[in-house]
């Protein structure tokens, strides 16, 4: 490695974009609040601390694995480590109201904007909505009128996109709530398997893309799910690997 190589390597460092599971964790209105329950604990004489955690695996940051909603889909915990890494993310800010619907029209114009030279090699998309800033202060917006991404505008990545793995959001779910049919779609059109439209992709929702900012340049994304056999998702700790 050459030393101006190195001095680079020197100045990335890893940040956090997922949120820390605790009894307060907004859940989908369909899910059981997470309870965290002391079992051992020292303070009370015991010789050690031990909890009981109860958590639906969509709660807080999750991937959703193509078995969410495939029946033949492949579940989240038959994923090699190095399928959950992605070396170029990449984060498309689309600001968005309450219940407003993310199309096509919204996501295009982030990719127009790049040299029509380079390879839109992407495999990794955040999208921004800002929505997070709901999460403490508004929870019930947050959990029932987030915005979310149409079945148009995932097949357009898809097909935009040849080597996109992942699709990421700001909001509880990457589908608006209370709209059945939207949902399946959209989960549907990003997992199945089809020959022009890539890998299937993984969601992975509840994120917290506030840290990330213009100055920065993201080089990697790390999807690190828990490790629980036989389920079709999971929660998970998401890092990406920066430089400023």
């Amino acid at each position: 490695m050459k030393n101006n190589e190195k001095n680079l390597e020197n100045k990335s460092r890893y940040i956090r974009i997922s949120y820390t599971l605790t009894e307060d964790t907004p859940v989908h209105p369909d899910l059981t609040k997470i309870t965290i329950t002391p079992k051992n604990q020292i303070k009370a004489g015991d010789s050690y601390n031990t909890s009981v955690i109860t958590a639906e695996n969509h709660s807080g940051t999750h991937v959703d694995g193509p078995a969410h909603f495939l029946r033949d889909g492949r579940p989240i915990y038959t994923y090699d480590p190095n399928e959950l890494v992605f070396h170029r993310p990449f984060v498309v800010n689309c600001p968005k109201e309450p219940d407003e619907l993310i199309v096509r029209e919204d996501i295009a114009p982030a990719f127009r904007e790049i040299d029509e030279e380079n390879e839109l090699d992407f495999d990794c998309i955040l999208i921004c909505t800002g929505f997070s800033e709901y999460r403490e202060t508004g929870t019930e917006m947050y959990l029932t009128k987030n915005p979310g991404v149409s079945p148009a505008a995932a097949y357009y990545l898809r097909q935009k996109l040849p080597k996109l793995r992942c699709l990421a959001i700001d909001t509880v779910s990457m589908s608006r709530f209370g709209r059945m049919q939207e949902m399946v779609d959209l989960h549907q059109t990003a997992f199945k398997t089809q020959e022009d439209l890539g890998q299937p992709l993984v969601f992975v929702e509840d994120l917290d893309l506030r840290p990330i900012h213009e100055g920065m340049t993201l080089e990697e994304v790390l999807v690190i799910p828990w490790q629980v056999g036989g389920i079709d998702s999971a929660p998970c700790t998401v890092l990406v690997k920066i430089r400023e």
